[in-house]
């Protein structure tokens, strides 16, 4: 793993860190939650489509996106959901416990989808420092949450 790759996800985790309060924050302000999703998915898609065509893409490759597989399309429902679900739970629980919760749950589902292989990741046997790792994030994350 190069060094840019791992500054890359720093700044990817930096910018969640303020993107998921902003929606949050508008969903107050719009006294919806819900409705505070549908601004962020509008400007998504645009951003999305002018990425594409500054990355390569043209046209005709929009062409291929009906032959995905339906069940990949849920990615949309599960982006709504965590979007929707981040505008509820942050003001009720806070950031730094969303935030903990939210990195404990994707440890916890990373191993998982790592040991058995899931949705192509390669199959990676679990050792007992992954297990001590997992212990203790669950153990930070309780004592961050409850303590």
């Amino acid at each position: 793993m190069t060094i840019s790759l791992i500054l890359l996800t720093l700044l990817i985790g930096a910018m969640l860190s303020v993107y998921m309060p902003m929606i949050a924050r508008s969903a107050q302000l719009l006294g919806s939650t819900p409705l505070a999703n549908v601004p962020f998915f509008a400007i998504a898609l645009v951003s999305s489509v002018v990425i594409s065509f500054a990355y390569g893409d043209r046209f005709r490759d929009y062409a291929r996106i009906p032959g995905l597989p339906l069940w990949l399309l849920t990615a949309g429902i599960m982006s709504a959901t965590m979007i929707i679900g981040t505008s509820y739970l942050v003001p009720r629980i806070g950031i730094g416990t969303f935030f903990v919760l939210i990195v404990t749950g994707q440890l916890l589902a990373g191993l998982t989808f790592s040991y058995f292989g899931l949705f192509g990741a390669p199959a990676i046997d679990i050792t007992f420092g992954k297990i001590a790792g997992i212990a203790l994030v669950i153990f930070g994350a309780w004592l961050f949450t409850f303590r």
